[in-house]
């Protein structure tokens, strides 16, 4: 009897453990269990292809109309796009032609889309990243790119591959394109878009390939986020140790900063959580690497934060540059966000990108990652009733700053440029997008302010979206 009862007791604290451990999970935020499945779950969550991704798309819409898109998994069109210039780069029977007098495209009669790139990238990249690995000359002919049009007017549809000095078409009958029309079409059906236009339209002056709206229609959602480092529990951080460090947390150093910091380390490799949010990694190369290699990099660089990172939703591939470390080459990629589709722009000058990463080919040595979340709040308070100004009206508002600091950067005065100081100041505009600011100043219930972000002469400048004012500047 005595031994039956152990039996049963036995079986009930089996069964109250197995109980609380499914509690336990249950109340560990979304975004934490999400990260901490079986291995295998890992190997296809972020791919380059994910990486690389335009930051917005222009998109005609009959006539000479057209619409600014900035969320690339919108509608369907750019992965539409990506298998037809996947097509295009493989193809055999390409004919290339070099625009003499620029592209812009204003020039297109028919359907026209083209895709912003935050970052000029390698055009051999694009192609191993669409899973073309024999790319054919025009990775020769034009090896980096910052945009890409497809249009498609009353005869064969051309592709236009451009950088900051030349334009390249590209000609191929073969190429279909009519699931991106079919695409199109339905975006133009559903009249949910704002028009654009042409800043050269507007102002007498070359201003490139800018376009901005009259008037906003639609506002954007409402935002708030949290810093998620410090409303993390000893158990998440050393769930995340485990996974970042690759072993148990029984085998892991843990140190508590006075600050509230929390380090965890294991042989060679270090994890810190910070307070102001960020969470770095650091693992010193175990191979000297004499020889740079993008590509490798770039897939480690995927691999990597498929299997590690807090959260790569939302994430793009937003800078990359040269370094040397422990003797090696390498490079250093800088990674922003999306929130409902929109980029953010940090303000916290400590942390100026979401996501930072030194490769080393094959090898990561470092890792920088903001944890800074989207707060689920109530579905029916997500709408700001406010109206945005449109990014013409912030321009016509802050001419007399942006001329100015036009003035100060170029070291020229009004009285030498007579009349064409408004030409000079708007031809300095580099580009515009409406963008989320991220203050970076609250822990918790921090709003994310919609601003028209401002890029010139090497300089940018954030205005709120509704007000116009000047919120950040860099």
């Amino acid at each position: 009897m005595k031994e039956k009862f152990k039996t049963i007791l036995l079986f009930l604290l089996v069964g109250t453990s197995l109980a609380m451990t499914q509690q336990l999970w249950m109340q560990f935020p979304e975004r934490v269990t999400g990260f901490f499945k079986p291995e295998t779950s890992y190997s296809s969550s972020y791919l380059l292809s994910d990486m690389i991704a335009p930051n917005k798309y222009l998109v005609g819409i009959g006539g000479n109309n057209y619409t600014m898109v900035y969320d690339a998994n919108k509608y369907g069109i750019w992965d539409t796009s990506k298998e037809s210039l996947a097509g295009l780069l493989r193809s055999d029977t390409i004919r290339i032609e070099e625009s003499e007098t620029g592209y812009s495209p204003g020039q297109a009669v028919g359907m026209t889309v083209v895709f912003y790139f935050p970052e000029s990238i390698s055009t051999y990249i694009l192609a191993k990243a669409w899973n073309v690995n024999e790319p054919n000359e025009i990775v020769d002919t034009i090896p980096y790119v910052d945009r890409i049009s497809i249009v498609k007017g009353s005869g064969d549809p051309f592709f236009v591959f451009s950088d900051e000095e030349r334009d390249v078409l590209v000609y191929d009958s073969g190429v279909a394109v009519d699931e991106l029309q079919s695409d199109i079409l339905d975006f133009e059906d559903s009249a949910d878009f704002d028009y654009y236009y042409s800043l050269s339209e507007i102002f007498p002056t070359d201003v490139g390939d800018i376009y901005v709206p009259y008037e906003i229609r639609h506002s954007l959602p409402v935002v708030y986020v949290s810093n998620d480092v410090v409303q993390m529990t000893s158990g998440e951080m050393g769930i995340l140790a485990e996974r970042f460090l690759e072993r148990e947390i029984d085998y892991i150093r843990q140190i508590v900063e006075s600050n509230g910091s929390t380090i965890y380390i294991y042989n060679n490799k270090v994890l810190k959580f910070n307070m102001n949010g960020t969470v770095e990694y650091f693992h010193s190369l175990e191979d000297t690497i004499q020889e740079r290699n993008l590509y490798l990099s770039l897939s480690t660089a995927a691999e990597f934060i498929s299997q590690k990172a807090y959260s790569a939703k939302g994430m793009y591939l937003a800078g990359i540059d040269q370094i040397e470390a422990e003797g090696s080459l390498g490079y250093s990629l800088t990674f922003r966000y999306r929130v409902r589709g929109i980029p953010v722009l940090l303000g916290n000058r400590e942390v100026q990108e979401y996501v930072q990463i030194e490769v080393f080919n094959n090898q990561v040595r470092s890792y920088r990652q903001l944890f800074r979340g989207e707060m689920d709040l109530d579905i029916a308070s997500l709408q700001d009733s406010r109206q945005i100004m449109s990014s013409f009206d912030v321009i016509d508002k802050n001419y007399l700053f942006l001329e100015s600091e036009y003035l100060e950067h170029t070291g020229e005065t009004r009285e030498q440029l007579g009349d064409q100081v408004v030409q000079r100041v708007l031809s300095s505009v580099e580009d515009i997008t409406i963008s989320y600011y991220d203050p970076g100043l609250k822990d918790q219930e921090e709003r994310l302010i919609g601003v028209w972000i401002i890029r010139a002469h090497g300089s940018v400048y954030a205005f709120n979206a509704y007000s116009g004012m000047l919120v950040y500047e860099r």
